[in-house]
């Protein structure tokens, strides 16, 4: 048997000498690269392979050669190898442009003719793998990666909300860490829509809440189509069946009127903060006065943050208006109606950690900038902010450690109280701590002591600033207990102790803090023992879901933490074998006593209660919106407070 084989010396795609055409647009047409060249070579060859006879050869060519420093300019001799790919894939996926990562392979082999391939191959080569993520349609591979993250983590959730005609229009997951996160720091949430930068322009709406380390960690994130109060409560209806219906106790979000009636349906018990840095943003355009005017620029940031109560801030605001001559400023009106939303003044009593601003979310949002494009798909979009969580759950993990294997520096070293507390609190925690201490220390005074009926001692403090502007404060305090209270409500709202309690413990040389005093999650074990403190007995437990919810936090973080110890993971196999022929056993008698084979007196049924009150669906009982709450449409169909 004899094969016929053709080989050409000049490939169609090796040699280019035609010269680039501009059409009427002015933009360049593919190049050309046949030349009709003749030079060619035609062989027969055996069954074997063994024996090949040229039939005809064509040596002359109608063109240059390609020189020795030019061959990588040839299709043939241009290839990209698997350690190569693996770079390419790698820094693109970080956010690192194509170009910048070809140049880079290019300074590492010494010049564009070392590295084997053009920058155009790896311009190709990315996109081909950006097509492959969403082989089966953007929309199913997200669907499909969502699935395979369910199985290999039993406690990862999602869910995806279509139209009429099956078209993804909003999508929400959170993972089994950011659902142990929740129920540790979950108290305060920051909640912002501001990055759209994809291929379906879909608002990025992640969750964010602030960890014992004070570090920005995620704890649920969605992708919504349109930013309407049917999206919202989609959203935060998912968010709360995932985490069990335990609501934050203060949610920040920007000034978004969509975003208060969905918060406000659905966060029942929640209260809603807006965001001051986009309202101090709007102030200079909104009132021209602050634009020139130092002493009313002045008045209303201390209404914003630095008023003691609610009748410091009247006062300070009716000086502004009066300054200002600012009583017939509508969007100060509209603004003053909302004023227990962002000013301080009127938010004592809810713990806010001393967040202000939305930007820790927004900060999210410029690292996820440099990860996506305006061409991104959701695979793209839902694997950059997954990679986002990772590098801030690492930033946690090394913190962690060294919280662990170091000690802090006192900058008391002879004070017993902050020695005890910087055992207890994480190193930033304790800064803080460490500050409010020394603040109070030097800067606030005691200017009178009496004391109250029931045993306290009333303080009087005071502190003067630069300008001999003079505030005082107000502390009881019990000897005994050494509890303390203070009219700043400073704990109440950061969830550490404010300097004024602090100078009163400091005048009674107190040593030790009161365990009242020390939340858990500002500690170092915030997260190691946070389901080891309930109990079978609690009335949480009375309900299957909630002892199920609880009980598989339970397991999914003990299988983490001992997962990289064998000896560990041999005892926790051990006593769950245990644990598991302990409860056949109790079962197997609770079975024996409901079929009556045991008397009823030996079983103690113990209180039978009513089942728990469930609270009634239907209208909320907020008050109505008006005029001027009411939506006003903009050409960015975003709706905001005019």
């Amino acid at each position: 048997m004899i094969i016929k084989g053709r080989g050409y010396c000049c490939s169609k795609s090796g040699v280019k000498v035609s010269k680039p055409t501009i059409d009427d647009q002015k933009r360049y047409r593919k190049l050309d690269a046949r030349t009709g060249c003749l030079a060619c070579i035609y062989f027969n060859a055996d069954k074997e392979g063994k024996n090949w006879e040229v039939t005809k050869f064509v040596e002359e060519h109608n063109h240059p050669l390609a020189s020795e420093n030019d061959k990588h300019l040839l299709r043939s001799q241009r290839s990209i190898s698997n350690a190569q790919a693996s770079l390419l894939k790698n820094m693109t996926g970080v956010g690192i442009r194509t170009t910048d990562a070809y140049n880079f392979l290019v300074d590492e082999v010494g010049g564009v003719e070392n590295v084997g391939f053009s920058k155009t191959d790896a311009y190709n080569f990315v996109q081909r793998e950006r097509k492959a993520l969403i082989d089966s349609g953007d929309a199913m591979s997200l669907s499909n990666i969502l699935r395979e993250r369910q199985s290999e983590d039993n406690m990862f959730s999602y869910d995806i909300q279509t139209d009429e005609m099956n078209r993804l229009i909003s999508f929400f997951w959170i993972d089994g860490r950011s659902k142990i996160d929740y129920d540790c720091f979950g108290a305060v949430i920051i909640f912002d829509t501001t990055y759209r930068l994809n291929k379906y322009n879909l608002a990025c709406a992640p969750f964010i809440a602030v960890n014992h380390h004070m570090q920005n960690i995620f704890v649920g994130g969605a992708f919504i189509a349109t930013e309407t109060i049917e999206s919202f409560c989609w959203v935060f209806e998912t968010f709360l069946r995932f985490v069990g219906g335990k609501q934050p106790i203060t949610i920040f979000t920007d000034q978004d009127q969509t975003m208060t009636v969905s918060i406000e349906r659905v966060f029942s018990n929640t209260r809603h903060r807006l965001c001051q840095w986009h309202i101090s943003k709007k102030a200079p355009s909104k009132v021209p006065a602050f634009n020139h005017d130092r002493c009313i620029r002045s008045l209303f940031y201390n209404c914003m943050s630095k008023c003691e109560s609610e009748v410091e801030f009247e006062n300070s605001w009716s000086d502004m208006i009066r300054r200002g001559n600012l009583g017939e400023n509508r969007w100060l009106q509209d603004l003053f109606k909302v004023r227990m939303k962002w000013s301080t003044a009127f938010n004592k009593e809810r713990l806010d950690l001393g967040i202000l601003l939305t930007q820790r979310s927004e900060s999210a949002n410029n690292v996820l900038h440099g990860c996506f494009k305006a061409t991104s798909s959701l695979v793209e979009c839902y694997l950059g902010l997954d990679k986002l969580t990772s590098s801030w759950r690492r930033s946690e993990h090394d913190e962690d450690f060294r919280c662990k294997h170091g000690s802090v520096t006192l900058k008391y070293s002879d004070c017993l109280l902050l020695k005890k507390v910087s055992k207890i609190y994480t190193r930033k925690c304790y800064s803080l701590f460490e500050q409010s201490f020394m603040d109070g220390a030097v800067g606030v005074c005691i200017v009178e002591e009496s004391r109250l009926t029931d045993e306290r001692i009333l303080y009087v403090l005071q502190h003067s600033d630069i300008a001999n502007n003079v505030k005082q404060w107000f502390v009881s305090f019990h000897p005994t207990n050494y509890d303390a209270d203070c009219s700043c409500r400073g704990f109440q709202t950061r969830g550490i102790l404010c300097k004024h309690i602090l100078r009163v413990y400091n005048h009674k040389n107190v040593t030790q803090l009161p365990e009242k005093y020390i939340l858990r999650r500002f500690t170092v074990s915030a997260k190691k023992d946070v389901y080891r403190f309930k109990t079978a007995s609690q009335d949480d437990f009375d309900s299957n879901l909630v002892f199920r919810s609880h009980m598989m936090r339970f397991t999914y973080d003990l299988t983490r933490r001992v997962e990289d110890c064998k000896i560990a993971r041999e005892y926790v196999l051990s006593a769950m074998n245990d644990i598991a022929k302990k409860s056949d056993e109790i079962l197997e008698h609770d079975e024996k006593v409901k079929n009556g084979l045991f008397p009823d007196n030996q079983t103690d049924k113990g209180n039978v209660r009513d089942p728990p009150a469930m609270r009634r669906k239907g209208r909320s009982n907020n008050r109505r919106k008006s005029h001027w709450e009411k939506p006003t449409q903009r050409n960015s169909k975003k709706l905001v407070f005019k």
